[in-house]
């Protein structure tokens, strides 16, 4: 007791028991049962490549899709030279494509292209040849054939009457850009002095830059033309262009260079028909109360139009026919040229034309063509007295 301490005993465990299950007794199976329990796992965090970079990167370079080959498609799209190259090419080729598409349409459009029907005529010194007419050819003898080409149902293309004349300075009834197809003067109205205005001397065929009494077809400044086929002839200026549109010289077409022309043309009258008949069908846009008689130098009756722009000349079976026309413009520059036509228009051979005749007051221009005149002849002319209707 004294000196000796007491040595503790251990504690017993405290042991829980708990009785046997049910399931154990009388030899009954017991029921396990287990319990699911997710365990997760987290990875060991890598800081660094297991490869080193210079050997990751060659790896990656010999893995690469294409590796080894240039010529692979995304080795050569990655290639700035090639890029570069492939683009020129394909620029060439694509502009010589188009250089050959339209130069194909070109020779298409050009193959099938039309010719017009009026032929443009540049050079005023070209005219059709003169032709010779036997002394035994007569109108009759000559067949006429239909014109595939223009026949007497295409339209008449008649002027306007609203059409304004170009000025007239010297007030001679030839306008100022006419007045150098006969070189006259256009602050003059006689140019010759010689006591006749050079519109009078013009519309009766007399040269109006000349004292002497010479006709105008000797003055080198107008032509004879003659149709081959219909035999009419009439004076034009000589620097005026003639074209025929109709093979046969049915429609004819005396030309300036500023696009203003006189139309010629042949119609056709059936047997026993009149002219005013005829003209109430093909000219049913105009007033045959605006046509008056007309008669030209040599003798051949016809009507013209008030206005001297429209002349008919009615033939045996035929209707003769010429027209003004003007450009877009609303101007008349050359009327003085459509009375010359009408007026040294005839048939058949060509005669002499009758003594220079004046009017009764010659300086009144005003009316020649419509007007009745006293003819006399100045003093170095032959004899010639008669009254005639113009």
């Amino acid at each position: 007791m004294f000196g000796k301490k007491e040595e503790k005993k251990p504690s017993s465990p405290d042991i829980k028991v708990t009785k046997m299950p049910d399931d154990f007794y009388a030899g009954v199976n017991p029921v396990v049962k287990f319990q699911v329990v997710e365990k997760i796992i987290t990875p060991t965090q890598v800081d660094k490549p297991i490869l080193p970079m210079a050997d990751k990167n060659l790896l990656d370079k010999q893995t690469a899709v294409g590796a080894g080959n240039k010529l692979h498609p995304i080795n050569l799209l990655a290639n700035w030279k090639f890029l570069l190259i492939a683009g020129g090419i394909i620029l060439l080729i694509g502009s010589g494509g188009t250089g050959a598409y339209y130069y194909w349409q070109y020779k298409k459009s050009a193959a099938v292209a039309v010719t017009p029907q009026l032929p443009v005529i540049v050079e005023p010194e070209i005219v059709l040849p003169e032709v010779v007419e036997p002394t035994t050819t007569t109108v009759a003898e000559i067949p006429f054939i239909v014109s595939p080409t223009l026949n007497n149902e295409v339209k008449i293309d008649f002027p306007s009457i609203l059409l304004g004349e170009s000025s007239d300075t010297d007030k001679d009834a030839i306008s100022d850009m006419a007045e150098e197809l006969f070189g006259t003067d256009p602050s003059l109205p006689d140019t010759d002095n010689d006591k006749y205005p050079d519109g009078h001397e013009v519309f009766y065929l007399y040269n109006p830059n000349g004292k002497e009494p010479m006709k105008i077809i000797d003055a080198d400044t107008v032509k004879v033309y003659i149709n081959p086929t219909f035999l009419y002839k009439l004076y034009y200026p000589k620097n005026w262009a003639v074209g025929n549109i109709d093979p046969l010289y049915k429609d004819v077409l005396f030309s300036t260079i500023t696009g203003e022309n006189i139309e010629v043309r042949v119609f056709d009258l059936n047997s026993g028909d009149s002219f005013e008949n005829w003209f109430a069908v093909h000219a049913n846009s105009q007033q045959l109360s605006d046509y008056v008689p007309f008669t030209s130098v040599f003798k051949e009756i016809g009507y013209s139009r008030k206005d001297d722009l429209v002349y008919f000349f009615p033939k045996d079976d035929k209707i003769f026919g010429i027209f003004y026309h003007t450009t877009d413009s609303n101007i008349i520059n050359y009327k003085i040229v459509a009375k010359l036509i009408a007026r040294s228009f005839q048939f058949g051979n060509i005669t002499e034309i009758q003594p220079r005749i004046t009017e009764e007051n010659p300086n009144n221009l005003n009316n020649l063509g419509n007007s009745s005149v006293t003819a006399t002849v100045p003093s170095n002319a032959n004899t010639f007295n008669t009254s005639t209707s113009l």
